[in-house]
């Protein structure tokens, strides 16, 4: 497990980050997305994601057994409904569905479907990735366009140096709770296999994170990947050489994925959003821990805003960056001492915290105990 043990500035030349809105800053691996975000609602929206996404999956289970009809009734779904390629479903049904695919007995089965992976089942979106230029390219335009697809926005892609890393952080859906593991498999391991096709090479990852507990047997995630995951992570995280950003990408067409970006442009601009400012906000620190306590002006420049702007519409939420930033420190430190066995001294890192006494001291503020106390009344019951 790699730990950061001091803050790296964002500020450094080789850092750039590609948000939810397909903005680059820097110019590593060719990257020139110039994209402006529309702003978020203030009121919180429905989390959808669209009935592509699903299609394959609710073939395969149907033929398993899965009772879909029960699903689609509980959550007030039409099947036919489905059949409509922009129609939009509950985050809550998609989850449900992998939860009961989870239930069937078949190990591993996210991984098996993400060597399955294609991206043709995401219609634009699919080909405007697959005709772009250079594999940086096109992982910026499924992320600039990823709001077709889900109506809230969990993938970017973070450039440190001369690695890559493609994050996915989801969010939780208001009746499903948080994402199935077999889902996060698929998805990381689908962007594993993405990677693999657009470079046109057997990428080895540097490393990757999952948010779900280790199996008892983690040797099919050593021979998908190449390299053993660590689990219990803050994020799904697939690190990987950013000179593969670089390469072209076989089968590229200029003028297809001009015509391709133009329509998607087209749609996204009528496309649903279902996060609140500050859930952005939220996100935005979420992957910047790792590499030290974000600034106002990190945070701001990630939403294209300025630090004036950053701040008047966290106080217009009655709010503050610190106040999440502290919020943020406190749901992952109950979570990663609930949910693993990382020590002390990992945890305080991973939260950005310079001294283990800091966290210490803001754990007991948060709860008016210690960490260890806390996961000894945890392990209780």
């Amino acid at each position: 497990m790699k730990v950061h043990t001091g803050a790296r500035s964002n500020d450094d030349p080789r850092r750039q980050r590609i948000g939810p809105a397909g903005q680059v800053e820097g110019a590593a691996g060719g990257l020139t997305v110039a994209y402006a975000p529309r702003p978020m609602s203030r009121q919180r929206a429905s989390l959808t994601v669209t009935s592509l996404l699903l299609a394959s999956h609710i073939e395969i289970a149907r033929k398993h057994g899965v009772p879909l009809d029960d699903l689609y009734a509980a959550h007030h779904v039409d099947p036919a409904h489905l059949r409509d390629p922009e129609a939009r479903v509950p985050l809550a049904l998609a989850y449900d569905i992998w939860r009961e695919m989870g239930r069937l007995g078949k190990p591993h089965l996210g991984l098996r479907l993400a060597a399955e992976y294609d991206l043709k089942m995401f219609d634009v979106v699919g080909y405007v990735v697959e005709s772009a230029r250079t594999v940086g390219e096109a992982l910026a335009a499924g992320i600039r366009y990823q709001r077709l697809l889900f109506s809230f926005q969990s993938l970017s892609l973070v450039i440190d140096g001369d690695e890559a890393r493609f994050i996915i952080l989801p969010p939780r859906a208001s009746t499903g709770g948080s994402m199935p593991g077999e889902l996060e498999d698929f998805i990381l391991g689908g962007m594993l296999t993405r990677l693999r096709r657009l470079a046109g090479v057997a990428v080895v990852p540097h490393s990757v994170r999952l948010r779900h507990l280790p199996p008892g047997d983690t040797r099919a995630y050593r021979q998908f990947f190449g390299v053993e995951p660590e689990f219990g992570a803050e994020v799904n995280e697939l690190a990987f050489d950013g000179s593969l950003l670089n390469r072209p990408v076989h089968g590229a067409d200029p003028l297809l994925h001009r015509v391709v970006a133009r329509h998607a442009d087209e749609l996204l601009a009528r496309a649903p959003s279902g996060l609140r400012f500050v859930d952005e906000v939220r996100r935005q620190i979420l992957q910047s821990l790792r590499l030290g306590v974000p600034t106002a002006p990190d945070v701001a420049r990630g939403l294209s805003l300025s630090t004036r702007s950053l701040a008047r519409r966290l106080a217009d939420e009655g709010t503050s960056l610190s106040a999440l930033i502290d919020e943020v420190r406190r749901e992952l430190a109950l979570a990663q001492l609930q949910q693993t066995d990382r020590k002390t001294i990992d945890i305080a890192f991973m939260l950005g915290f310079s001294e283990v006494s800091a966290f210490h001291r803001a754990f007991r503020r948060w709860t008016g105990t210690t960490p260890a106390e806390f996961r000894r009344a945890h392990a209780a019951g």
